[in-house]
């Protein structure tokens, strides 16, 4: 009992000067914000509160309900929050869920973006998606003819979800697990300062520059009974999505005008980003900006001032030799008549090369793939030996064998390169084919710049597969539900934390059952429940080895693992709560939690502290 903790993540300030406002106000035909500054202080109200609303026995108690709190509960044994949930009134355990319209953001195989909102996703997740065809006749499940549904959980599994890496803050591929209704909950609606939106519950966890924090805490929110938005912080920034780094640098507009300010062009922005030109060019014609100019490769081209006709002064036998090296080789470099000082990628001239000398090659193979063996068709000019490993290679012409279309591209997919250069050469091995870096987006903060509550909406939440527990919801980094993981469990069966990190069992001492009758629990059957726990967490790493679903797999271990959670209440329900769980039958989890919760009581609110615990506490009294 040891690591059980109780902490306030937020609680509304002068909480008994609130309650004697709203007493007084039920009380008096005049506007009691108008006499304010004449309200008593903290501890007067207190005792005000005390003497003519609790002492009098009024039976109105309704200006309780207006002061709220919010504790994170930890450590507790899963059987003291079922307790505690059975027999709630006003209070709320943890939710925190988005509105339907709520775009998260999948990534392609190509690299493009593609955003569904989650209302959609989860029509999808729950009722499957609209068969093309129509059904002629019963189903193999015994469905109706007509029009339907197909399940596509697997499909929705399999794509590729964004997720933050939280260590390198870098976006990488995640997928989804589940997809959840939340139901109808408060909502808040969120603007950022570039104009991108987010509508979520208050207790939205969503990633800050401070790190995670639920959104209530994230804005310091403060709002009135009715939920209407009274005050928030004005410096809060949460991270986004967007920002690119190191290869990526094209994609940022303000590095590519900055580039082109600089006079750079094309060609030097991509070999400084290390992109191609085309990336260049891509971007900066969607920001609307303007290219610069290549400058001329020399100001003394080799036919300036020549006019009429002229020559090559070769005799015949060295016109033919010519002839013979143009068809194998082209001129290059400073020797081509096309020359422009070195604008041209060195991949895009040995593309247009091997373009240009290809007829030359299917000519010496008789126009027939050299790896099915067909003739005619789509025919490519093949490097034996790999540019990326010999690029003094790149421009011989023995190097070049013909293959079909198809044959090329599995040469090239299915990494047969080496494969294919030994029915020609011989060769042992070929270096690893290096991979593409690709692009790197980092999250990068942006302020808050307005709350405010739009009123009840039906909500929906993500759980994430994997490490990373996060996606990225109308561009902004937010956890996932996070309903349930057997980690833990896999940890206590590989030895990597304590089976009591996880499961909690009553410390040796003498107890007292519901039927009054005392036992003595002893440091054997301690002992022994502590292996039987253990046992289960390997039997659990058994089955999920073998394939079980998480869900399925936790029913094999012991109830009471240790659990965390967030519970919200106002000061009412909260004397509500310690009535029911304080009582001296109640369970002895149950009694330590609300040891807990009265300290902060006290701290919170200390004459309703006080008078509850001299009149109240430990009696099971119905709530006031």
């Amino acid at each position: 009992m040891e690591r059980f903790c109780v902490d306030v993540i937020t609680a509304t300030p002068n909480p008994q000067q609130v309650v004697w406002a709203a007493m007084h106000q039920d009380y008096s035909e005049h506007y009691v914000w108008d006499s304010h500054e004449q309200w008593p202080n903290e501890q007067r109200a207190g005792e005000l509160i005390v003497k003519h609303l609790l002492l009098g026995d009024r039976g109105h108690y309704g200006p309780l309900e207006h002061p709220q709190i919010t504790f994170n509960v930890g450590y507790f044994p899963h059987s003291m929050m079922q307790q505690i949930r059975t027999h709630r009134v006003g209070v709320s355990f943890d939710v925190q869920c988005l509105t339907g319209d709520t775009e998260v953001t999948f990534v392609k195989a190509s690299g493009s973006l593609r955003k569904i909102k989650i209302a959609e996703l989860y029509d999808l997740w729950a009722n499957g998606e609209q068969a093309i065809r129509e059904r002629k006749i019963r189903g193999r499940n015994g469905e109706l003819p007509g029009t339907y549904r197909r399940d596509c959980k697997s499909r929705l599994k399999k794509m590729n979800l964004r997720v933050l890496n939280e260590d390198t803050g870098v976006f990488e591929i995640g997928h989804i697990q589940e997809v959840f209704d939340q139901g109808i909950q408060p909502v808040y609606h969120l603007t950022l300062e570039d104009g991108r939106t987010l509508n979520c519950t208050e207790n939205h966890r969503l990633l800050t520059n401070q790190g995670w924090q639920m959104m209530r805490e994230a804005v310091d929110l403060k709002t009135d009974a009715n939920q209407e938005v009274i005050s928030y912080k004005q410096d809060c920034y949460l991270m986004a999505n967007g920002v690119v780094v190191g290869e990526g640098l094209y994609r940022d507009k303000n590095w590519l005008q900055e580039q082109l300010l600089a006079g750079l062009t094309a060609q030097q922005m991509a070999r400084k980003a290390e992109c191609s030109v085309e990336a260049i060019k891509k971007w900066v014609y969607i920001y609307g900006l303007q290219l610069n100019k290549c400058k001329p490769g020399t100001k003394k081209p080799w036919n300036k001032g020549l006019s009429g006709a002229y020559h090559l002064d070769k005799t015949p036998e060295q016109r033919q030799q010519r002839r013979e090296r143009a068809k194998q080789f082209t001129r290059r470099g400073e020797d081509s008549n096309f020359w422009k000082g070195g604008v041209t990628e060195e991949r895009v001239a040995i593309g247009a090369w091997t373009r240009t000398i290809a007829p030359q090659v299917h000519e010496k193979f008789d126009y027939t793939c050299q790896r099915c063996g067909n003739r005619g068709n789509q025919l490519h000019a093949h490097h034996l030996l790999p540019v990326y490993s010999h690029p003094e290679k790149a421009y011989d012409f023995e190097n070049l064998v013909t293959v079909c279309e198809d044959c090329h591209r599995r040469i090239h997919n299915q990494g047969l390169e080496l494969e294919f250069a030994q029915t020609f050469i011989p060769i042992q091995t070929l270096p690893q084919k290096p991979k593409p870096k690709g692009r790197k987006l980092k999250a990068h903060p942006l302020k808050v710049v307005q709350v405010g509550y739009i009123g009840l909406q039906k909500t929906y939440d993500i759980e994430v597969a994997g490490q990373w527990h996060n996606f990225v919801a109308n561009g902004v980094v937010v956890h996932n539900s996070f309903r349930y993981t057997g980690q833990r469990i896999v940890n206590v069966a590989e030895g990597k934390q304590e089976v009591e990190d996880v499961f909690y069992l009553r410390p040796v001492g003498n107890y007292t059952n519901r039927q009054g009758k005392r036992y003595f629990y002893s440091e054997e059957q301690r002992t022994e429940d502590l292996k039987w726990c253990l046992e289960a967490c390997q039997h659990y790493k058994k089955r999920i080895d073998e394939g079980l679903s998480e869900e399925h797999a936790r029913g094999l271990i012991p109830f009471d693992a240790r659990q965390h959670f967030v519970l919200s209440c106002n000061l009412r329900s909260l004397l509500h709560l310690l009535d029911l769980r304080w009582k001296k039958d109640a369970q002895l989890e149950a009694q330590k939690f609300c040891e807990l919760l009265y300290i902060h009581l006290e701290n919170w609110s200390p004459a309703v502290a006080q008078w509850y615990k001299e009149n109240r506490a430990k009696k099971a009294k119905l709530s006031p």
